[in-house]
């Protein structure tokens, strides 16, 4: 049997409530139970996020929420970046991110975009066409740096 793959973009509103608990699911199993990180994930901000899913056959394996300019930071932004620990190696979290990348510059032009990354993946958001923004700061126990994306470049 060939893994199918399908990435769906969602509104919060639109999530039915099977997505959603494989979101946070995912997001558990991966930022709190993995990275041994105890933090506030169900943090609000969900609802006024769009949300790319990423399934390979009927399991959530990848996904990401995005914000436009002015929720989580002046430009647009991206956040939660997360794949499965069985599915990582292959790409994945790169095809996440330049998904996530295009659906921001077609909603918001001229908006630069944001993410706040972990500090060990920079080499792999620079290779994006990320660029790091002042210091490394303490987010939840885990080195991060601000990243911006360039739209104009």
């Amino acid at each position: 049997m060939t893994n199918k793959i399908k990435l769906i973009w969602q509104s919060f509103e639109s999530l039915t409530k099977d997505q959603l608990y494989d979101i946070l699911n995912l997001r558990q199993k991966v930022f709190i139970i993995e990275q041994d990180c105890f933090y506030e994930d169900i943090d609000y901000f969900d609802q006024k996020a769009h949300h790319l899913l990423v399934y390979c056959n009927k399991s959530l394996i990848g996904y990401a929420r995005v914000f436009p300019p002015g929720i989580k930071y002046k430009s647009s932004s991206i956040g939660r970046i997360v794949v499965d620990k069985k599915y990582r190696g292959e790409s994945f979290g790169k095809k996440i991110t330049q998904e996530a990348i295009i659906f921001l510059k077609e909603k918001f032009i001229n908006s630069d975009v944001c993410i706040s990354a972990q500090f060990r993946l920079v080499n792999f958001y620079e290779n994006l066409g990320f660029e790091t923004e002042g210091e490394v700061y303490l987010e939840d126990g885990i080195d991060h740096i601000k990243m911006i994306y360039q739209v104009s470049k």
